[in-house]
């Protein structure tokens, strides 16, 4: 363990030699196959996405097809690999000459402009640093490139994507813009004086315009921009000028309902007249060839048009990519033993001020250990309440912790010396922290603004909005003198993307100013909810984590940094804590609770002797379930008047009925339809704000089983074990590590990661904790990707990402959404019409690929069967913010737009599921109504030509067998898990009656639908 200071350059480059051992290897090279798996081609004849351009002397083709830049022939055929998938290229632009191709590429977890041979030989990058350099051209003498990027900005207060140049000869860079603004898409003028881009203005809250401006700027910088266009709506992309300066671009036509729909429409434009209207136009540039021929694609296709008679060329093409096959092996669960095993779920520990204690939260309740002893539960919580975040009053005396038990997330008080409990603040309040003279509480409300609440008298002001969404900021903590208060927020880099850094911010309650600080030049903390900062009581550190280990910052006593952070552990660090004397620091490892000394010595680790055991029905229980219809999840139409027999929590038969049966107990659903418990594959558990309400609500809905993409790793274990020990009441949950990210970070739950020290830290937390599923997020580069599938695979779980490509050259298993957040503006999942074409679908064609398809766009269905905002899991389950949506929502029928987009995507999906595609159902709950919303996409396939059969497999046979879960889950046989959904109709028939799910079982327990919406009745009695 180091306890050396480092210089703030050597805080971003600390790495091990012992780094990513089997962890996370490099990525391999092009063709290379993931251990023990080998390897499959892949065969593309249309691009999703991607870009073409020209040879100028007019041999050969450039396009870039899923990530890769491949070499065409000039009237089409085989297309010759140029680039790995490691690089990810994208826009290639070839030289004036055609002796060089220039790109923005991704590799190493950065965009930066590289150039190279037509032939891919001579790759040489020739942007670095902390920056995002994209969208290049040449200038037409081939002496420089202008690009897009955002260097130069503030890595704190974030600023925007401006226009540069760089001259080849020197590698001097020249800053051509500045200003609110979002510019990029640069195209020279034929002369090389000026340069055209996109303009995008910013907005005040914080986003901008889309692109609506087309404009020039002189090449040499620092004149005046000059605009040459504007729309009144939609966006702007792409221009491409001929050397007559004839100026064509694309517009796409945005949704009036939404931004976050696919566009309407798409044209290709020349000095604002159409050329190219009612096709499905990838978002890149077009390319002149001369001044009366275009090339550009559109349908997935590579087309010249000529300009003169509208005439058209295809240029065919056929792609062929090697990549790995991912592993196949399933973990091991074992889900009928009773026996004790060791609790790994613990939970937010903090060190008492004497240094003598710490208390955590573990199984849904409240413990204290002091060093030494055995562990003892201070609250234990209901089964239907959840809590969570404890934190010691400065006196040592009482705890303060968090419970939704009246409701909402309250922050309640407890007397450790006589057991008296008292709330101190309501309505939706959590992460407490007692000021140092406990006169004053901080804490958090719903939507992430920063409270303080005087205890005398219960006034509470705000003292901070958070700086962006995608979460809470977190926790807070208060200076020595109580005047300033720091917490984790984030910022974003530019107005283009979302993403920035969670730094370290701190307000002066007095004032009402704050400053905000990295602990080292455009390094982030890792997340948002167990990296700090916390100030030492002495008030000359702040403790955090980054790279996934345990550092101490100086700091003076407005909290600004001194001198560079000291790394304390090389070991994976969560949630330090500190002793009143600021000579100790408590820290999660791994599920272990450690102390260490300030100065780096002595780390110890503090045993806590708890053990959990799987709740489960007696053995020789036995019930029979009489069901006027099942369907077994085996065929394609349900049988009539079965019984279904089980023993403990496993089904014993599926027999025809037979009266007077023998069984402890008689379920008669004989007007009813049973199916397999539905399951939700994709989530992210938010009981911070939603308590155990997520967990009702699912259920309430049918839900036996919940996948979590993620969420905070050790509350993930807590949650699981908790729901398996019957510590809480809800779904079973497979658990999932935070998202593992690049450096730059958009979600609370988002790790971020510059070293490979950094991503084996995070990848050993996850093993640990023995995780269900891996997820890398948008901006971790193909190292990380392929990291996280190497671990996955030898922990027998899924891994995934946003990207279908790198994610399946990367070796993982499959993508969490057809389309969502990617790194680039639009990546290769969807066209910006929102389409697919044959590159993509044969990305998950062979089944070896799989797709948690998430239906946004099913939420107008809303508006289509108001009576929905009505139900009592609306009404009474769901917390106020979700009930108003739901409302709202149900009081407009969907548009047009709305109805478009949905038919768009149900089409993808029924289009890959025809190629022999693997599509597992998930909503992405809470960021939709949980448990509604995924009878919302349920009804969305049916209703767009899905048979109920194959809808119903989405949410059951496919997700069991995709999560390792087939023998266990997904179907209604003997020897499974008594896992049942029963719904007061017949989907068969009448497939929107599937919502009225009456009772579901989990693990033979049963759990009526009329009871967990009872439970609300407790919280206003």
């Amino acid at each position: 363990m180091s306890v050396d200071g480092v210089s703030r350059r050597g805080f971003l480059q600390v790495a091990s030699a012992a780094g990513l051992v089997a962890a996370a290897p490099a990525a391999p090279a092009q063709g290379a196959a993931a251990e023990g798996t080998g390897e499959q081609v892949l065969t593309y004849t249309a691009a999703t996405g991607g870009s073409v351009t020209g040879c100028p002397t007019g041999g050969w083709w450039l396009a870039e097809v899923q990530g890769v830049l491949w070499r065409i022939p000039r009237h089409g055929g085989r297309a010759a690999q140029l680039t790995d998938w490691t690089l990810e290229p994208t826009r290639p632009a070839v030289s004036p000459d055609g002796t060089a191709v220039a790109m923005s590429a991704y590799r190493g977890g950065g965009f930066h402009l590289w150039r190279m041979r037509p032939d891919g030989g001579g790759l040489r990058q020739l942007t670095d640093g902390p920056w995002d350099d994209r969208g290049v051209a040449w200038s037409p003498d081939g002496d420089r490139l202008a690009f897009s990027s955002d260097r130069g900005g503030d890595p704190v207060r974030g600023g925007g994507c401006h226009l540069w140049t760089l001259e080849l000869r020197t590698g001097r860079l020249t800053r051509l813009t500045d200003g609110p603004f979002e510019d990029y898409d640069p195209a020279w003028t034929p002369d090389g004086r000026a340069v055209v881009f996109v303009r995008a203005a910013h907005r005040p809250d914080g986003g901008n315009d889309g692109g609506r401006t087309l404009a020039r700027t002189p090449a040499t910088g620092g004149g005046a921009v000059t605009v040459l266009r504007t729309v009144p709506d939609g966006r702007l992309l792409c221009p491409a000028i001929s050397r007559g300066s004839r100026v064509a671009y694309l517009h796409l036509r945005d949704s009036a309902d939404s931004a976050s729909l696919p566009a309407v429409g798409a044209a290709l434009l020349i000095d604002g007249r159409p050329v190219v209207t009612g096709q499905d136009l990838a978002a890149a540039p077009p390319w002149w060839r001369g001044e009366d021929r275009l090339l550009y694609l559109a349908d997935g296709r590579i087309r010249l048009r000529t300009l003169a008679t509208g005439a058209v060329e295809e240029i065919p093409f056929t792609a062929r990519l090697r990549v790995p096959r991912p592993g196949h092996r399933a973990k091991r669960r074992d889900l009928d033993s009773a026996a004790a095993r060791p609790v790994r779920g613990i939970h937010r520990p903090v060190l008492s001020p004497d240094g003598r204690h710490v208390a955590f939260t573990a199984l849904n309740a409240l413990w204290t250990v002091r060093l030494g002893a055995p562990p003892r539960r201070i609250v234990r919580s209901r089964p239907e309440h959840y809590l969570q975040m404890p934190a010691w009053a400065p006196d040592g005396r009482s705890l303060l912790y968090c419970t939704d038990r009246d409701g909402s997330t309250a922050v309640h008080r407890h007397d450790l010396r006589d057991g008296g409990d008292t709330l101190l603040a309501a309505g939706g309040r959590f992460t407490p922290a007692l000021s140092p003279d406990g006169t004053r509480l901080a804490c958090q409300d719903a939507a992430g603004n920063l409270l303080v609440r005087e205890l005398r008298t219960g006034a509470e002001r705000t003292v901070a909005a958070p700086l962006s969404g995608g979460g809470p900021p977190g926790a807070p903590t208060w200076s020595p003198d109580g005047r300033y208060l720091a917490l984790c927020d984030r910022t974003r880099l530019n107005r283009r993307f979302r993403e920035g850094y969670h730094l370290i911010r701190v307000l002066d309650t007095a004032t009402g100013t704050e400053t905000r600080h990295l602990p080292a030049a455009h390094q982030s903390l890792s997340d948002r909810f167990a990296a700090g900062p916390v100030w030492s009581p002495d008030g000359r550190w702040m403790a955090l984590v980054a790279e996934s280990a345990l550092w101490l910052l100086p700091v003076a006593p407005d909290g600004v940094p001194t001198g560079p952070p000291r790394r304390l552990t090389d070991e994976p660090a969560d949630h330090p804590s500190w002793s009143g004397d600021s000579r100790t620091l408590c820290y999660l490892c791994e599920g272990r609770l450690r102390l260490v000394d300030r100065n780096g010595t002595r780390a110890r680790t503090v045993p806590v002797a708890l053990t959990t055991r799987r709740s489960l029905p007696s053995p020789r229980d036995t019930v029979s379930i009489h069901a006027g219809q099942l369907w077994d999840g085996t065929g394609d139409r349900p049988r009539r008047d079965v019984d279904i027999l089980l023993t403990g929590h496993r089904i014993t038969a599926v027999e025809p009925h037979r009266p007077r049966r023998a069984a402890h107990r008689t379920i008669d659903a004989s007007g009813q339809t049973v199916i397999p418990g539905l399951f939700d594959s994709h989530t992210h558990p938010y009981p911070f704000t939603y308590g155990n309400r997520q967990n009702l609500l699912a259920l309430a809905y049918g839900i036996t089983t919940t996948a979590s993409m993620g969420g905070p790793l050790h509350e993930g274990t807590l949650l699981r074990e908790s729901l398996d020990g019957g510590h809480l009441t809800g779904p079973r949950l497979l658990s999932c590590a935070e998202l593992i990210d690049g450096s730059r970070v958009a979600y609370a739950m988002g790790r971020a990661h510059r070293t490979p020290d950094g991503v084996s830290r995070t990848l050993r937390r996850a093993a640990a904790l023995d995780v269900d599923f891996v997820k890398t997020y948008v901006r971790a580069p193909g190292a990380t990707m392929a990291a996280a599938a190497h671990l996955a695979d030898r922990l027998g779980v899924p891994s995934g990402s946003h990207l279908c490509f790198p994610g399946r050259a990367a070796g993982q298993r499959l993508t969490t959404h057809l389309q969502a957040t990617q790194r680039l503006p639009f990546g290769h999942a969807t066209t910006p019409l929102g389409r697919v074409h044959q590159d993509l679908v044969r990305q998950y064609a062979d089944g070896e690929f799989a797709l948690i398809a998430t239906p946004f766009t099913a939420r107008p269905l809303l508006g289509a069967d108001p009576a929905l905002a009505d139900d009592p899991r609306v009404t009474r389950l769901m917390p106020p913010w979700d009930a108003d949506a739901v409302r709202a929502a149900a009081r407009k029928p969907p548009t047009p737009d709305q109805l478009r987009a949905l038919d768009t995507e149900m089409g993808a999906y029924r289009r890959l599921l025809d190629a022999g595609a693997v599509i597992a159902l998930g909503t992405d709950a809470p960021l939709v109504p949980v448990g509604l919303h995924l009878h919302l996409a349920l009804r969305a396939l049916h209703a767009h030509g899905f048979s109920p059969a194959e809808t119903l497999r989405t949410a059951t046979v496919t997700p069991a067998r995709l999560f390792g879960l087939a023998g266990d889950l997904g179907t209604v046989e003997p020897g499974k898990l008594a896992d049942l959904t029963v719904v007061d109709g017949d989907p068969f028939t009448d497939f929107d009656s599937l919502i009225r799910t009456s009772l579901v079982l989990r693990d033979g327990v049963p759990h009526r639908q009329s009871e967990v919406t009872a439970v609300p009745a407790a919280w206003t009695a």
